[in-house]
């Protein structure tokens, strides 16, 4: 490699870190301001099995720690789960189903009145159909679950975003 070449790859780093640029998901901003607002995320109940499992989730990426004790948010999380057959057979059976997880937050303060920020989310979650009931709950509880767990992690990053930005 040249010397122009290593000299202009030190130049184009120098000038980056200059700049101030700080990537989202660095060491420095998972430990600093964004983590600590996150951390301060109050995540309402939501409805149904789905709804306990994104809201685990959300506990989790936001707080590991758990439940703040003086939350200086509140976000409320509702969900929507439909699912529509896919494949169909000329028997008029479905073998293969997509299910779609809707989810809507909002973001308020610690009184829940003033809105901060709201957004939405949408993730499809695909499972076969067979023979066994059993086989076919479990695979449509498991399709719910990684749709839940998607959108938790779709919702945690519009937050961190936010709060980066703020």
């Amino acid at each position: 490699m040249s010397l122009f070449r290593v000299s202009l790859v030190f130049l184009i780093v120098g000038l980056t870190a200059a700049c101030g640029f700080q990537p989202l998901y660095g060491s420095a901003t998972r430990n600093a301001g964004v983590q600590e607002k996150l951390a301060q995320i109050y995540v309402e109940p939501i409805g149904g099995r789905t709804g306990q499992i994104l809201r685990n989730e959300l506990l989790d990426l936001a707080n590991p720690g758990g439940i703040p004790k003086t939350p200086a948010y509140r976000l409320a999380v509702v969900i929507e789960v439909q699912s529509e057959g896919l494949a169909i057979q000329n028997d008029d059976t479905k073998t293969r189903y997509n299910l779609t997880l809707n989810s809507k937050f909002r973001l308020t303060d610690a009184t829940g009145k003033e809105a901060i920020y709201s957004g939405s989310t949408q993730n499809i979650a695909s499972y076969n159909v067979v023979q066994s009931e059993f086989a076919n709950l479990s695979a449509a509880n498991n399709a719910e679950k990684r749709a839940a767990l998607v959108a938790a992690e779709q919702i945690n990053q519009q937050l961190s975003v936010f709060f980066a930005g703020r």
